[in-house]
């Protein structure tokens, strides 16, 4: 029967392609075992490398960053060594599983692994004696640099030796630690020894105090010679000679030898993949012909009768499925003629099911136009809606314009009063030309101010002033204004000189500027410090409401009765500094219930004294790792520290302090410090 011989032939067609497939696949098989153990080897090798390169990276990571870690130097433990160890025994581990392959043995050069173990192991003998230099050159307070630390705050303690040679020290210290050179050495070597020519020298010491202080010397001397020892140690006194330089030239070997071997293994691993794809390519041609082959041979035998079914399909795709098409029947019962019978039942099948959904779609068509008909009315209501909120959103886009206009306006305004309130003030070159050695830190909180400072100068007097008025920013500003003018008619119109004769008319101004608004009173007003030099007499005279006066001089002198000072003494080697602090009267200019009037100090002055003036705004400024104000306390040491300075230094490094001190802080008032050297 044809059923059976169909069947037959497709088999025996199926089984001579399996014998073929099936002896290509065991060459395959071969080819690919020997290929996989090649590559199992590379991967080996490359876990090895990357290994290798993780180890390098982590102990880079510890040469720049862990040496610097005070912690590590503590405790003498470190992450990174740890995890540096370990990557170690990874190594050496998988370097020994590979040493008893069989493959690597026949794969690598002869006794490449044993080379490179060998190697590892003198790489981490290397950084072992890194790590022993590392600690005893040590770092701040540890190891040798914590013991010049010692020896160096020692003699520091020491007030009566010269500090200034002993600052010098610890610069060519640190000069030597960060750029390693060696004239350093000689430089540092060269102040100790004309520090303790001056110590043998010194009467102020007894010879036992002198025999404790040089021990001290040579032991810093000492500590230096050993750190640069080990710091040649590590770095090398040539570059490229230390135990660094050795480190990385051992690194750079063990992945030469790597790369060298992979190159290797590579190789053959290429050449097994160009023969497996040599006889897969040959297995799939073979395979290709002999499917052909068989296919023709079936096709020949098949391909009438199943050219009359597709004809039969064909005519009732036509039909669009509502005619059966008659087909012509066949004696014989094979798959093909049970393909048709079973054609012709699925064919009514097809027929009964078409004439069922088109009644179900025609009733369905009604519906789907009912939900159209709801689905327009609610795209017109939709529509509606739409155009409603594009026209409110008009409406705001225009209310957003005429906002940002009026805040350009605004801000114009207040960069046009600020260059008005500057343009009162006195410029910082005017007052350069008048105080030579002198300089101004001002700093408003907002465009315009409320501090203001003050300069005028008449005949062989100089008036200058720092006033604090009432509130920052545009009222702040407005108050400064009255209060300048009012300066200016104390001193011209009325023909004032004494510092409290001026604020007192001062203050009947202010108080008269501030009620010309019918009976309303304004209780605004102002803090001022108002200072006078007399270059004929060598005098300041001073008048302050609620502003003081700082003035820093060399030595304790006697004062008038009626001076209200307080003093603050700091010693810095060989001199004396002393802050004197006149108070200013505890009232303001303006509004208030019980008035007296200003008290006028005067004092003598001398060359090199440094006069400073300030508002409350730079004191009361928050920030500090509590968020706390800075205080007068801490200005006062910071002006004893820096006084000594020239004026524009001593301005950037109180800039620099408060700056520091703020740091995420936002400026609360208004700034304004004067320094004037006399």
């Amino acid at each position: 029967p044809m059923k059976l011989g169909i069947k037959v032939k497709l088999f025996a067609s199926f089984i001579t392609l399996c014998i073929f497939s099936l002896f290509f696949t065991l060459v395959i098989i071969w080819l690919n075992d020997k290929r996989t153990k090649i590559s199992n080897q590379l991967k080996a090798l490359d876990e090895v490398h990357l290994l290798s390169m993780q180890e390098y990276k982590i102990q880079q990571e510890f040469l720049i960053y862990k040496t610097t870690n005070p912690s590590f130097y503590r405790t003498g433990k470190s992450l990174n060594l740890i995890q540096q160890n370990s990557i170690h025994q990874k190594m050496i581990s998988r370097l020994n599983l590979m040493e008893k392959s069989k493959e690597a043995k026949q794969l690598f050069e002869p006794n490449f692994i044993n080379k490179l173990i060998a190697e590892q192991q003198l790489y981490q003998e290397i950084f072992g004696k890194v790590i022993i230099e590392i600690k005893n050159k040590g770092y701040k307070d540890f190891g040798l640099e914590g013991t010049m630390r010692n020896y160096a705050h020692e003699l520091m303690k020491l007030k009566e030796i010269d500090q200034v040679k002993v600052l010098m020290l610890r610069r060519h210290e640190k000069d030597f630690i960060i750029r390693k050179e060696v004239i350093y050495i000689s430089q540092f070597k060269t102040v100790i020894q004309k520090l303790k020519l001056e110590i043998n020298a010194s009467k102020h010491f007894t010879q036992e105090h002198k025999k404790y202080i040089n021990s001290i010397v040579d032991g810093y001397s000492k500590s230096f010679t050993n750190l640069v020892g080990s710091d040649w140690i590590l770095n090398g006194k040539i570059p490229g000679s230390g135990l660094v330089s050795q480190l990385s030239k051992k690194h750079d070997t063990i992945v030469d030898r790597i790369s060298t071997q992979k190159k290797k293994a590579v190789f053959a691993e290429t050449a097994l993949e160009k023969n497996l794809s040599i006889v897969a390519t040959i297995m799939i041609s073979l395979i290709i012909v002999l499917s052909f082959f068989f296919s023709y041979k079936l096709a020949s035998e098949l391909s009438k009768p199943i050219s009359d079914l597709n004809l039969y399909i064909k005519r009732f795709v036509t039909s669009k499925f509502t005619v059966i098409p008659l087909i012509q029947t066949s004696n014989s019962k094979d798959e093909i003629a049970e393909l048709g019978d079973n054609f012709f039942k699925m064919a009514e099948e097809i027929t009964n099911y078409i004439q069922f959904f088109e009644e179900k779609v025609r009733e369905r068509t009604a519906e789907i136009n009912k939900q159209h008909n709801e689905i327009l009315r609610q795209k017109i209501k939709i529509d509606k809606q739409y155009t409603q909120l594009v026209v409110k959103n008009g409406a705001m886009e225009m209310q957003q314009k005429l906002l940002y206009e009026k805040n350009k306006n605004i801000m114009d305004s207040l960069r046009y009063a600020e260059r008005i309130q500057k343009s009162i003030m006195p410029s910082k070159e005017n007052f350069k030309t008048l105080f030579n050695e002198s300089f101004i830190y001002f700093e408003p909180l907002e465009i315009v101010s409320g501090d203001f400072y003050f300069v005028h100068k008449k005949g062989s007097k100089v008036f200058f002033a720092v006033s604090d008025c009432t509130g920052h920013g545009v009222p702040g500003a407005f108050v400064s204004i009255i209060g300048i003018h009012a300066l200016h008619r104390a001193l011209n119109e009325f023909n004032l000189e004494q510092p409290a004769e001026i604020l007192n008319q001062v203050n009947l101004l202010v108080e008269q500027d501030l009620s010309n608004y019918g009976n309303t009173i304004i209780n605004d007003g102002m803090d001022i410090a108002l200072c006078c030099i007399n270059y004929n007499t060598h005098q300041l005279e001073f008048a302050g409401a609620n502003i003081p006066l700082w003035v820093i001089c060399d030595s304790v002198e006697e004062f008038e009765d009626n001076l209200e000072t307080t003093l603050l003494v700091k010693k810095s080697r060989n001199d004396e500094k002393v802050l004197k602090e006149i108070k200013a009267n505890n009232q303001p200019i303006g509004f208030i219930q019980k008035r007296i009037p200003f008290t006028n100090y005067l004092m003598d002055i001398k060359k090199g004294d440094m006069i400073y003036i300030f508002s409350d705004g730079y004191a009361d400024q928050f920030g500090g790792p509590n968020g706390k104000k800075f205080k007068y306390r801490n200005l006062k040491n910071m002006l004893l520290e820096i006084n000594t300075f020239p004026a524009e230094k001593q301005k950037d490094l109180i800039q620099d302090a408060l700056k520091s001190w703020q740091g995420m802080h936002d400026q609360v008032d208004d700034i304004c410090v004067i320094g004037i050297r006399v």
